[in-house]
């Protein structure tokens, strides 16, 4: 069990593929949470708040007023939110990439003049095809992006790859890497000032040092 009695900390979780890493990394911290993913409410901790919300969402939270969050490195840089990356954490590994349909005409992306780009990845895929020289249009989609190139609705996508599996159903094929992607650990920028004492005692068990 955690320790502090001061003024609460709150911290949110993403559902999804970085829940379970995110269960890990409080217990790191002494905090033994017994969550499931679909939970709606606010869990407490002795002075621990923990909730759970969209990946995607989480940085718009912790910019605004929760003292910490988890999502991933890809979300950071689309949301381009103000907050504080205090650590790279070691779950949520996978690579934010291009991909074509197999046999389509473009080997890597100075081939790609041109083409529709479907991806939920707006702002990187428009700045990395900007800094590549590369006209295309980007077709902004929320769901499964393979689908849009299966169908032909756009010549491309710009998709988190894990392992591969889900291109190679849709028989799509990986061009060019942009990032590579992992779980990070956020703080909100007034909340490590005004609780940094507190921020400190509790995230130095995980690995996680204030200055």
């Amino acid at each position: 069990m955690i320790t502090f009695t001061t003024s609460n900390l709150n911290i949110i979780i993403p559902k999804g593929k970085l829940f379970s890493g995110s269960l890990r990394f409080l217990k790191s911290c002494g905090v033994n949470v017994s969550l499931v993913e679909n939970f709606k409410g606010i869990a407490k901790y002795d002075c621990l708040e923990v909730l759970i919300a969209r990946a995607f969402d989480i940085p718009i939270y912790v910019e605004s007023k929760a003292d910490l969050g988890i999502t991933g490195k890809d979300i950071i840089a689309e949301t381009q939110r103000k907050v504080v990356v205090l650590k790279k954490l070691p779950f949520g590994k996978c690579r934010l990439s291009v991909a074509v349909p197999r046999g389509r005409n473009a080997k890597s992306v100075e081939d790609m003049d041109g083409f529709r780009v479907a991806t939920k990845y707006l702002n990187i895929a428009r700045e990395f095809f900007l800094q590549k020289g590369i006209s295309v249009e980007i077709v902004k989609l929320r769901g499964c992006v393979e689908v849009a190139a299966k169908l032909g609705v756009a010549d491309a996508i710009v998709e988190i790859i894990e392992t591969g599996k889900t291109l190679r159903v849709f028989d799509l094929v990986e061009v060019a890497k942009i990032m590579d992607v992992y779980a990070v650990l956020i703080a909100n920028k007034s909340a490590l000032k005004a609780k940094k004492c507190i921020l400190r005692d509790f995230l130095r068990k995980g690995g996680v040092n204030i200055e």
